[in-house]
């Protein structure tokens, strides 16, 4: 379908306009863009080593880990979620010949995709971070899920290393799917590089001693939640497989900052703790940041839940409403009437009174029930889709003049945090061009 010429002409006056009309026609470039990144990389690229991170959930923070811990700068493409397609075909033609290192997050989105990918990247090491229900309505099983993320494990070569989850039955089950060196990472007790003594150290981060090579370390990375410890683990394996000494790159994970969207703590004036984790909305990574936020120590928890992204059905709705009923002491939830009830449903079955519930439509009226109720001590977690840029709830809790009310967002995973529009009265793009092309 094509985008109307007035909708094109105002995506190219801003930066995520720009941003967004090239991942719309990036599909159509990707098969051009791909045989000439792998033409690079078979020639002039043959030489740095390349650690492809993939997985379901957590390759953008564990991206950033490894590039840390090998001293690899990360590109402002990297992290505005350009992971998949010729996006990836671009970072590879980015890589210089004189390069060690290069990192690479590697995403696909449906069946046919990873083959591609790995022909296109040959990495020397693969990461995979989680399997998780991400993009279920293309692949919907795990375990299709699994055998397609295999594929780039499967692909490496006789010398190369595939770091895996230990922890992630899945995960841990594609090391039958490859001849390349496998070193298992988590808090298993076959773990390779090994956690012991995970520890929540608020508000700072997590405290954990990790296991490799016969010695142990503490580690205290700046990474909120449990399932945050993976990302600091497979830096620190990726670092003792390139020959590199393990307490650099413990010095460089523990620096890292958490990703923008991602379990991201910010301190708000009135005293009060926003947890920003609305990335990335479906179940798996809803659970993990429940499991997190429960933990944290405060005099209020509340919860600001949109609508969840790749659900299936309303019972989904129910269950974490029924989960955040157990712990939180006020819930506000922005979705249409149907998810609404169900969300008030668990809730009020999960321990929450309905006195303490509220519904509404989008990010402002959020804002303006919690502006004036946040005190010191309390903490708030927001979650929800990229389309309801509900980020825009911490940062103007955090003081920034939010004044952008699009809904839906029109910038597919565009962080509230670097948009221009955040600070202006933008109602979104005319005749709806959020449509792809």
């Amino acid at each position: 379908m094509s985008t109307r010429r007035a909708d094109v002409l105002t995506l190219v006056r801003s930066q995520p306009g720009r941003l967004e009309l090239r991942r719309r026609y990036s599909t159509r470039l990707w098969p051009a863009v791909a045989f000439v990144a792998r033409a690079y990389r078979m020639t002039l690229g043959r030489r740095p080593r390349i650690v492809a991170v993939v997985g379901s959930v957590g390759k953008t923070t564990t991206m950033r880990t490894v590039s840390a811990a090998l001293g690899r700068p990360v590109s402002r493409a990297a992290l505005l979620n350009a992971n998949s397609r010729s996006a990836v075909g671009r970072q590879m033609l980015g890589i210089r010949p004189w390069d060690r290192h290069a990192v690479l997050e590697v995403a696909i989105d449906r069946p046919g995709q990873m083959l591609r990918q790995a022909l296109t990247v040959r990495p020397n090491v693969v990461v995979v971070t989680a399997i998780a229900s991400d993009h279920w309505q293309s692949f919907h099983t795990l375990e299709a899920t699994t055998k397609e993320k295999a594929l780039i494990v499967h692909a490496l070569p006789a010398t190369g290393v595939a770091v895996l989850n230990a922890d992630d039955p899945k995960v841990r089950s594609m090391a039958a799917r490859t001849r390349a060196r496998v070193v298992l990472v988590g808090e298993a007790a076959d773990a390779e590089v090994r956690a012991s003594e995970v520890e929540l150290d608020w508000p700072h981060g997590m405290r954990f001693v990790v296991h490799a090579g016969g010695r142990s370390w503490p580690v205290r990375t700046r990474l909120v939640g449990r399932h945050m410890v993976y990302p600091a683990l497979a830096a620190i394996a990726v670092a003792h497989i390139e020959g590199l000494p393990i307490d650099g790159a413990i010095n460089a994970v523990e620096s890292v900052s958490p990703t923008p969207g991602r379990m991201q703590t910010m301190a708000l004036p009135s005293g009060a703790f926003v947890v920003r984790d609305e990335f990335k909305g479906t179940v798996d990574a809803w659970n993990a940041a429940m499991d997190a936020f429960a933990a944290i120590p405060a005099n209020r928890h509340i919860v600001v839940f949109g609508e969840i992204s790749e659900e299936s059905g309303s019972q989904e709705y129910r269950d974490i409403g029924r989960r955040a009923g157990g712990f939180a002491d006020r819930a506000i939830f922005v979705a249409n009437t149907k998810h609404a009830h169900q969300f008030r449903a668990g809730a009020v079955a999960g321990g929450l009174s309905r006195e303490r519930i509220d519904v509404v439509r989008n990010a402002h009226e959020v804002i303006g029930l919690l502006r004036d109720d946040l005190q010191p001590g309390n903490v708030v977690l927001i979650r929800g889709r990229w389309q309801q840029a509900l980020g825009r709830v911490g940062l103007a809790l955090a003081g920034r003049d939010v004044q952008c009310r699009a809904d839906p967002c029109p910038f597919k995973r565009m962080l509230c945090d670097v948009c221009p529009f955040l600070e202006q009265e933008f109602y979104g793009l005319p005749g709806g061009a959020t449509r792809e092309v």
